[in-house]
């Protein structure tokens, strides 16, 4: 982002004189220093922007630094977002640090700096309803939580912003304005009136108008304007409704009748623009004279906006205008997005003029545009972009170019899945084209497609295809088929093609300096990759960092191949207990990952934040993340991912010690065909979790240890002979805990004897932490008893005993029962009242995992009323959470 972009987006707007000082509300924001997050919630036109700007001034006159950044839909992109939001950081004074080291620490340096800022600081977010971006989302709540007391963001927005509302809400931390709040008072009203805008009214007009406007800021303000070209204003305020209806007819009336024709045609011809540069605007009013016409308008207060420069018509009255030219000059429209579709693509702006050239209807343009063009926005990641300009071309637009096809399917995969990327592959039949470089591209995407639906067999094949074709001459392309083989030859086990892949990455991407870091970065992953599998963590792990940060400067690494990365490097530092730094960077790209279908990083990245949540005693929060992984997956069509879901919801109910609702959430996942295709492969996020280990983590729950070892038996043998390490390791360490459930103590110290030297050598932990009391249990009882582990000299390492030592301390003190309870609680037989059949609707859909938002988007209903409906569920089951309502419900009978 260039420094003159950053300084516009840095500048508070001015508080213009005729500008109603909200007092009252400035002093209830004053009045809540310990507020973290100050929200302001409103649609447009009641003042946020400038009620944000007057409490800025406040603050800045108590002596506070503060700082000011204004969003855009493209601070929806994490690194644009953190550009300008290192830029207004630095305006209070808070330098981020040199360097990121590839994993994220230059962001957590800079949260762990702003921790411990010495003085008090506001910043303020305006126009936050434009972010929608998870990883930007969770960058801003990781902000919010690392703010010192005394600190604040004040967030400026249109909608209710996804930034954990209802735990700051809870912790006391959050101050909130609504539309109600911003509405002017009658005081307010008569205020601005009379003394902002020089207005002498009657009393009872004064009064019609604020019934008429309910203090809506922005009618007062427009109907300001009209009473000054007003002969009566009792007239005018008895036609004036103040509805959206009445400001569009006073418009129509009032502004337009007061400006003279050519400036009318200027209004009508310049309201398609979103910003009103005087350049475009001549393109468009062919007069010209468009800068002193833009002065002229805003010296008569006819509702213009300055923007950094240059001006922005009111949204009011641009969709009004809007309207006027649509019914006035109707045949003009076309013309005039085709002008300011030349004008942009003279100033090397292809994005906006390939939207008027869409606009203007002409296609052909459009197409040409996209065909010189669509390349660079697809190494860009704008897939979303790409999607909606395609969908908007007729299909002649398409006819002769099987590049845009090309685009367009790459495109297609990660906005709208593979099925959608499929069918267009089959319906153009580009990849039987006669042209080598087309029929290879497609054939990249189609394996993409394969690997993304899941079908590593069918991927596998085409793959070894596609390693003796010709070099594509796409740079993306060339580094996704990369990306494609190495996921899919090491999902199928083929190591040695895996490496052989890497071979093709040097050769297809190329051999210059700054291609040298995505190559880097892929033979990393790769032999990372197959380091992990074979119980190498640490190696992998140094590997894994060494990829993310080979690939941070190259810009084909930015998008998707770095997130890949930066999710093999979370997962690493998840295994090590490393859990911040891991949940920044899954928080970070996974939405990333999602998106471009990586399913053993959708799954890995999920199953992680949910264990970590959990962790943190957010079992909701825990268990959403699940309901959300399972609702991607029946998006998908990606019955292994619902599968895996499944058994890690499984696992955090046996955890909670719900073990009916474990049994059924195993039996769900106990798909017999997705289990049977998994067997054949070497799939990441299923190497350790699958059905078997599911059924012996019950039976060292329900006290049936001894049943756990004939299946512990048989896997540790399997895993053995087919060389899955890791797979094996992690089932010495079970079958150490079964041994020692079974009452077998020396026998699990003997098992568990080289397993935790293995574990200590990579710096192992979670496999360990994450199976809860059973294993460790069994390794308390190992670490007071180290004469057992003699034999293997581990208890003589200081590395391996202060290993044990972080272990031991890291685990959850041993659950003991209150004392006197030597019986659980009485539960309840039926429940308090009848639930209704909406009640009965929601305990469904929440027995299955689904997030607030999925079951309100399923019953069409909004987020409180499901909320609402879980506050009556639980009341009724006598219930105190979501997890423990759908276990009580099971019990009575009322869910299947």
């Amino acid at each position: 982002m260039s420094r003159v972009y950053i300084g516009g987006k840095l500048r508070p707007p001015s508080i213009t004189s005729d500008h109603l000082s909200r007092r009252r509300l400035a002093e209830r924001f004053l009045a809540a220093p310990g507020a973290r997050l100050t929200v302001l919630r409103a649609p447009s036109g009641f003042g946020k922007t400038m009620l944000m700007a007057e409490c800025r001034e406040a603050l800045a006159a108590r002596g506070l630094r503060t700082a000011w950044l204004a969003l855009d839909n493209g601070d929806n992109d994490a690194s644009r977002f953190s550009t300008g939001l290192m830029a207004a950081l630095a305006e209070l004074g808070i330098e981020p640090p040199e360097g990121d080291g590839g994993g994220g620490e230059g962001w957590l340096a800079l949260l762990d700096r702003l921790a411990r800022h010495p003085t008090a600081f506001a910043l303020f977010l305006d126009d936050f309803e434009f972010v929608s971006d998870d990883a930007v989302l969770s960058l801003v709540r990781e902000l919010i939580q690392a703010f010192p007391p005394g600190a604040r963001l004040v967030v400026g927005s249109r909608t209710p912003p996804d930034l954990g509302l209802g735990r700051l809400r809870a912790q006391g931390l959050l101050q909130e304005f609504d539309a109600g709040d911003l509405r002017f008072s009658g005081p307010e009203t008569t205020e601005f009136l009379t003394r902002a805008r020089g207005l002498r009214l009657a009393a009872e007009d004064l009064a019609r108008l604020q019934d008429k406007t309910e203090g809506w800021p922005a009618a007062v303000r427009l109907a300001s304007i009209a009473l000054e070209r007003q002969g009566e204003a009792s007239d005018f305020v008895a036609r004036f409704s103040g509805s959206d209806g009445a400001v569009a007819e006073y418009l129509a009336e009032d502004v337009l009748s007061a400006q003279p024709p050519e400036r009318v045609q200027f209004l009508l011809r310049t309201s398609i623009l979103p910003r009103l540069d005087p350049g475009l605007c001549d393109a468009l009013h062919p007069p010209g004279g468009s800068a002193a016409i833009l002065e002229a308008l805003a010296a008569g207060n006819v509702l213009l906006t300055p923007d950094d420069g240059a001006y922005r018509y009111h949204s009011l009255f641009a969709s009004f205008l809007r309207a006027q030219l649509d019914r006035r000059m109707p045949q003009e429209k076309p013309a005039l997005h085709r002008a300011a579709a030349r004008w942009y693509l003279a100033a090397g702006r292809a994005a906006p003029a390939i939207d008027h050239a869409i606009e203007g209807g002409d296609m052909a343009l459009a197409a040409d545009l996209l065909s010189q063009h669509a390349r660079g926005f697809l190494e860009q990641g704008r897939m979303r972009l790409l999607t909606r300009w395609f969908d908007a071309l007729d299909a002649r637009a398409f006819e002769g170019r099987p590049e845009l096809h090309l685009i367009r399917a790459w495109a297609l995969c990660f906005t709208r899945g593979p099925r959608a990327t499929g069918e267009l592959l089959d319906a153009t039949g580009i990849e039987a084209d006669p042209r080598e470089q087309i029929a290879a591209e497609a054939r990249a995407a189609r394996i993409l497609v394969l690997s993304i639906s899941d079908d590593y067999p069918a991927a596998a094949a085409l793959a070894r295809e596609a390693m003796d074709g010709p070099r594509l001459d796409s740079r993306y392309a060339a580094a996704s088929l990369a990306n494609s083989l190495a996921t899919v030859f090491l999902g199928v086990g083929a190591f040695d093609d895996a490496r052989r892949a890497l071979l093709e990455v040097r050769r297809e991407v190329g051999g210059s300096e700054r291609q040298a870091g995505f190559s880097a970065l892929f033979a990393d992953a790769t032999e990372g990759i197959i380091d992990w599998l074979e119980g190498r963590m640490r190696d992998a792990g140094a590997r894994f960092r060494l990829a993310l940060a080979a690939g941070r400067d190259d810009p084909l690494s930015r998008n998707g191949v770095n997130a890949w990365a930066a999710m093999l490097h979370a997962i690493s530092l998840y295994e090590r207990n490393d859990l911040r730094r891991a949940a920044h960077l899954f928080h970070l790209h996974l939405p990333t990952t999602r998106d471009l279908g990586l399913v053993d990083h959708t799954i890995i990245g999920h199953v992680m934040l949910s264990r970590i949540a959990d962790g943190d005693g957010d079992a909701d929060a825990a268990m959403g993340l699940l309901g959300e992984l399972e609702h991607h997956a029946e998006r998908r069509g990606l019955p292994r991912v619902a599968a895996s879901a499944r058994l890690e919801r499984a696992r955090h109910l046996m955890l909670r010690g719900h073990l009916d609702e474990a049994r059924e959430q195993l039996r769900r996942a106990d798909d017999p065909d997705v289990w049977r295709r998994v067997a054949a492969l070497r799939l990441r996020a299923n190497d350790t979790e699958y059905p078997e280990v599911g059924r012996v983590r019950l039976a060292l729950h329900e006290g049936r240890a001894a049943e756990a070892l004939p299946i512990l038996r048989r896997e540790i043998a399997a895993a053995a002979a087919s060389g899955r390490h890791r797979r094996a390791l992690h089932l010495r360490l079970l079958a150490g805990a079964a041994h020692h459930g079974a009452g077998e103590y020396e026998t699990a110290a003997a098992w568990l004897e080289r397993p935790l030297a293995d574990a200590a050598r990579e710096g192992a932990m979670r496999m360990i932490l994450d199976e809860g009391e059973p294993l460790a249990e069994a390794i308390r009882a190992v670490a007071n008893r180290r004469a057992a582990l003699g034999a293997g000299g581990a208890a003589r390492d200081p590395h391996f005993r202060a290993w044990l030592e972080d272990l031991t301390a890291a685990m959850a003190p041993p659950r003991r029962a209150p004392a006197g309870q030597d019986a659980p609680e009485p539960m309840l037989s039926a429940p308090i009242e009848a639930l209704t059949p909406k009640e009965r609707e929601v305990l469904r859909l929440l027995s299955e995992g689904l997030p607030n938002a999925t079951i309100a988007s399923r019953l069409g209903v909004s987020d409180s009323t499901v909320r609402t409906h879980l506050r009556s569920i639980n009341s009724k089951l006598d219930a105190r959470n979501r997890t423990q309502a759908v276990a009580v419900a099971r019990r009575m009978g009322v869910l299947a």
